[in-house]
């Protein structure tokens, strides 16, 4: 009777909550519907709740033992579909401006056990612009030495775009461009402002034709969240979580008490251009003199990997109620390909494109791919009739 008994209690012992994975979309475009994806696997455990939360503050909670079992709470930006809502899946119906923010998904357990398991994920809003850039302060004609002095203003959007001008699809060198503060609006939108000036130079023709480009881009910046949960002397949460395109925290003790030294490793995953990480403790940005910086990893396939460290010695001031959290926050660099297609057309007139194009930068190394959304916006002005004769030239 003593065996069956003890190899019970080692069953219970070792077979805990876990938490499988926590799908937030990184990037949605304004009014999108957002689905939220919270995967555990309870063992021999029971279910106690499923919550959620954006920015710390709850708005979801799932509880078997309630009448209905699923709740919601009012939150500014958050829009759920309690229809659509099952155990730790949520459906926010629509986004706007208040929805982007940082999104937890916790699990506990019932007695005896009383497990918690959480983890994050950051959620952005994007807002496209509704037209390209227009091009202001242009001349019917310009003759050699004349001086260029022209704007570009982008459409209101979320992030600002960035602004590139092009002088006969030559980029121009930033000695000639004009930084304008960008115009905001009530709806926290941002219309970028950039103006150009130069004097016009026989090399800036080009059979004749002086042609002005503004280009302005939006890019989706990605960006994922590993994390763990170390509790004062008690052996820390196998929280380790991350999802196919997030990070990996590995390395130190099974548990830490306060003197113990904590280095522990951040890894991203492979992709074209690699990642930038950050640590935090209990949400506040880790200081420099605690991280440790490695070179950069080549893959196979031109892939590349990045690695950050963290090493500091556990103090009373790192401790919350007992607890300490640490988080490693992955970003994927913007677009850097900048092409747009443009048309060319009749004198004096101005022809403006709208292009998306979805890219796949990088690759995992699970096979999936990382995709950005960006938005090349054009707008270009051709003047065909400067004066040019062979005195003008020379």
């Amino acid at each position: 009777m003593l065996i069956p008994f003890i190899l019970g209690l080692f069953y219970h012992v070792t077979t805990t909550l876990r938490l499988l994975d926590v799908q937030v979309p990184t990037a949605v475009n304004i009014g999108d519907p957002v689905w939220l994806n919270c995967t555990f696997d309870l063992e021999s455990d029971q279910l106690y709740s499923v919550k959620w939360y954006k920015n710390n503050v709850e708005f979801y909670c799932y509880l078997p033992s309630n009448d209905p079992p699923a709740q919601i709470y009012n939150l500014l930006g958050v829009y759920v579909d309690l229809s659509h809502c099952d155990l730790g899946n949520v459906l926010l119906s629509r986004s706007d401006l208040n929805t982007g923010g940082t999104y937890q998904c916790e699990v506990s357990t019932e007695a005896p056990t009383f497990e918690t398991e959480r983890a994050e994920r950051e959620l952005h809003v994007y807002v496209l612009p509704k037209e390209a850039p227009k091009i202001t302060g242009t001349k019917s004609q310009y003759s050699i030495g004349d001086k260029v002095e022209i704007n570009c203003l982008a459409a209101p959007s979320k992030p600002p775009a960035l602004l590139q001008w092009f002088v006969n699809d030559m980029e121009i060198p930033k000695e000639n461009l004009c930084r304008r503060e960008n115009i905001k609006h009530k709806n926290g939108l941002e219309a970028s402002h950039m103006g150009l000036h130069f004097a016009v130079q026989p090399s800036h023709l080009w059979n004749g034709v002086l042609k002005f480009r503004c280009t302005a881009i939006i890019s989706q910046v990605y960006s994922m969240s590993s994390e763990e949960i170390i509790v004062g002397n008690t052996p820390r949460a196998r929280g380790l979580y991350s999802s196919a395109d997030g990070s990996i925290i590995n390395g130190g003790p099974s548990k830490y008490q306060l003197g113990d030294m904590v280095n522990v490793n951040c890894s991203s995953v492979k992709s074209k251009k690699p990642a930038a990480l950050s640590w935090f403790i209990n949400d506040k940005k880790a200081q420099p003199v605690s991280l440790i910086r490695y070179p950069m990893t080549q893959h196979e396939g031109g892939l590349k990997s990045s690695t950050l460290g963290l090493k500091f010695t556990v103090r009373d001031h790192h401790l919350q109620k007992g607890k300490m959290r640490l988080k490693c926050t992955t970003k994927l660099s913007k677009v850097i390909n900048t092409s747009s297609k443009e048309t060319v057309v009749q004198r004096h007139q101005q022809t403006s494109g709208l292009h998306v194009f979805e890219t796949s930068p990088g690759n995992t190394n699970n096979g999936k791919s990382v995709h950005r959304l960006w938005m090349t916006l054009t707008s270009v002005v051709i003047s065909l009739t400067l004066q040019l004769s062979l005195e003008s030239v020379v």
